[in-house]
């Protein structure tokens, strides 16, 4: 991986040498249906963090957040990485409507981190994200996010 320091924005990052295998690394081989049914975490999370970029957030620690929203704006959907300054990948996250056959009414926050790398640091930038003025604005419904908390999931990888 080369030093996220050096990635103005989430298009940069996905470019860069090295990070789709390390997604990859990172997530397995596990499957979700955030914006697509069953497809890996790793494709969805490229496909969208090559969209729509925010410019890199550094947080505490050394830490970077890298965010965006598909290119073709989905009222919601978004997906950010958050990786150290050695470029290894601390977490990844996903804002969507659950995309099976059809999308659910309301949004959900799915949030992975690793079981050695877990950090109450890294899950609380992860929530000010989910929850972010920005995501918040660009939903199509307002009510989309009522109970928002009782959907907002850790999961842990191995």
């Amino acid at each position: 991986m080369i030093d996220p320091s050096t990635c103005p924005n989430a298009n940069e990052l996905v470019k860069s040498s090295g990070f789709a295998q390390a997604l990859g690394h990172f997530a397995n081989s596990a499957k979700a249906n955030y914006f697509r049914s069953n497809r890996s975490l790793s494709e969805q999370a490229l496909t969208v963090l090559g969209g729509t970029p925010e410019h890199v957030v550094l947080l505490d620690d050394k830490r970077f957040l890298f965010a965006a929203v598909p290119s073709h704006d989905r009222g919601g959907d978004a997906a950010v990485v958050i990786l150290n300054e050695f470029g290894q990948i601390q977490a990844l996250g996903f804002s969507s409507f659950h995309c099976d056959v059809a999308c659910e009414d309301h949004r959900y926050l799915d949030f992975y981190v690793r079981k050695d790398t877990q950090d109450e640091a890294v899950l609380a930038a992860l929530k000010t994200w989910g929850t972010s003025d920005r995501i918040r604005k660009a939903l199509w419904r307002s009510d989309a996010d009522e109970g928002l908390d009782g959907r907002t999931a850790v999961h842990v990888l191995p």
